[in-house]
């Protein structure tokens, strides 16, 4: 008789890895209790920069006081000459000191005019 033999057959399992997942990045949390992403700290920074850019341009800078601010200047007439001491800018008082046409020692409204209209004059062929 002839032998039987009992053949196993070996199943193999293929083990399947799963992608295990990378924690989430933790988002730096500020003293105030906000997230804050660089990106959000990228806007706050620009918009902080842009509006101290305006406020120094137009409030504190000294070289906008000719321009458009030049008509709020309030000059000061005694006895129909100009006080120096009203006027506060230097560049305007140097114009003045030379715009005196009759060399009297004294600064008349008409003088004053012309020399102001000279300074803008001045002015918007240095802008071009």
């Amino acid at each position: 008789m002839p032998k039987t033999t009992k053949t196993t057959k070996r199943t193999t399992t293929k083990r399947v890895v799963k992608p295990v997942a990378a924690p989430a990045p933790e988002m730096h949390e500020c003293h105030c209790g906000c997230r804050c992403t660089p990106l959000k700290k990228c806007f706050y920074l620009g918009g902080m920069f842009i509006l101290g850019f305006l406020v120094a341009y137009f409030c504190v800078c000294p070289c906008h006081k000719f321009g458009p601010k030049m008509h709020r200047m309030h000059p000061v007439f005694v006895n129909g000459c100009l006080d120096m001491q009203s006027i506060k800018c230097p560049k305007m008082q140097a114009a003045l000191a030379v715009a005196d046409v009759d060399a009297n020692g004294c600064v008349s409204e008409e003088e004053f005019r012309a020399a102001k209209r000279a300074m803008r004059r001045n002015m918007r062929e240095h802008k071009d």
